[in-house]
């Protein structure tokens, strides 16, 4: 069956291609490797399973070399004509088509390194006689003998693995909390963090203009914090303002304040935006407030400018998402053991956990069984 092309899109969402790709490349991944189960072939060779999946990488990393300088091209394109107020932004500066090439080629890298580790993720399922416990053993063990419990054979094993994997993903990345990014989930986060880094570099370097203020959006984080509100200097020469890589952080530490050695965000996901500072209109009296809050010699960092209520908001919504997360990983575990009878949508699984109604003890009395008798064939 020929593969279904993606199409680059024509909407504002231009990583919408990206994330779809990534997708497409770890189903396709998954989908290699429960092909040998899905009739019982326990001879499977290996060999050329693994080039299988090192081709559906690389076809993917070629798309992205294809797509990623298109995207951030149009980004560009978008961001200054809005920022400008051009009719028709056709050509970029030189400044703009380095950022381009730098902010790409980033991408470019990070979807490279995170192909490579999903491909010895994977390389490490098909070793043979492999012992050590890992995610991948342990889903075959769990589902092998659910089904031995269950009465049921080898082949009928097969469905519940794949589902297995399909929730558990191809690991790509590892953080520095040890959490495991799948393919797909990592891709995305890089390509969003990507375009919003795109965003601002278009609107900073749309013109010379050197003094802009991050702005402020009530409840943020604790690393933003202290850092919104303030003045800052793109080009990390003016006398009166810090530069602006005192927010972005630098690349090289040691390296100059310019913009091309920072990173372009405060951290990936940051929902801030930059505007255009002017002391045009302020008293002496607000100008002179102004450096005093941006200066992190008078104003240090370390101090958090953030009221009660923002902290607590802020702390509320994050336990908002912790939940959600959750809710989320505990619908894929229901659902790894149990298939469709814990409901083919989250929204639906939610729906009932919140109402802790009769259908949700019902499922979770049918999951705290099939993990019993699990366990029970494991201690045998």
């Amino acid at each position: 069956m020929p593969v279904k092309l993606i199409r680059p899109p024509n909407t504002k969402d231009v990583t919408l291609f990206l994330r779809q790709l990534f997708l497409r490349a770890e189903r396709q991944i998954i989908d290699e490797i429960t092909r040998k189960r899905a009739a019982g072939y326990v001879d499977y060779a290996e060999i050329a399973a693994l080039e299988r999946v090192q081709e559906i990488l690389q076809n993917m990393q070629d798309e992205c070399w294809e797509y990623v300088p298109e995207m951030i091209e149009k980004i560009f394109y978008r961001s200054d004509k809005d920022a400008a107020g051009y009719r028709n932004a056709r050509v970029l500066t030189a400044t703009q088509t380095a950022a381009v090439n730098q902010i790409a080629y980033n991408l470019l890298g990070e979807i490279a390194e995170a192909s490579e580790t999903a491909y010895k993720t994977v390389q490490g399922f098909y070793t043979i006689a492999r012992l050590e416990s890992d995610p991948y053993r342990t889903a075959e063990i769990n589902q092998v003998a659910a089904q031995e419990a269950a009465g049921y054979g080898w082949t009928k094993s097969s469905a519940k693995m794949a589902q297995e994997l399909k929730n558990q993903g191809i690991t790509a990345f590892v953080d520095k909390a040890g959490r495991k990014w799948t393919l797909s989930d990592y891709c995305n986060m890089c390509a969003r963090t990507t375009a919003r880094q795109a965003e601002v570099a278009a609107i900073l370097t749309s013109d010379d203009h050197d003094l802009w203020q991050i702005s402020r959006i009530g409840s943020t984080c604790p690393v933003c914090a202290p850092l919104e509100g303030r003045v800052y200097s793109k080009s990390g020469t003016n006398p009166d303002y810090p530069p602006l890589s005192l927010a972005f952080d630098k690349v090289d530490p040691n390296g100059p304040d310019s913009l091309d050695n920072t990173y372009l965000n405060i951290h990936p996901n940051c929902l801030h935006s930059l505007v255009k500072y002017t002391t045009i209109g302020k008293t002496e009296k607000q100008i002179q407030r102004d450096k005093e809050f941006s200066s992190p010699v008078a104003n240090p960092l370390s101090r958090d400018p953030r009221t009660k209520k923002q902290i607590e908001a802020y702390r509320t919504k994050e336990q908002n998402r912790r939940k959600l997360m959750a809710d989320i990983r505990q619908w894929r575990r229901y659902r790894a053991v149990l298939g469709d009878k814990a409901y083919r949508t989250f929204a639906t699984f939610q729906k009932h956990k919140r109402a802790n109604d009769y259908a949700y003890k019902k499922l979770q009395d049918a999951y705290r069984k099939q993990n019993r008798e699990i366990k029970e064939v494991l201690d045998e």
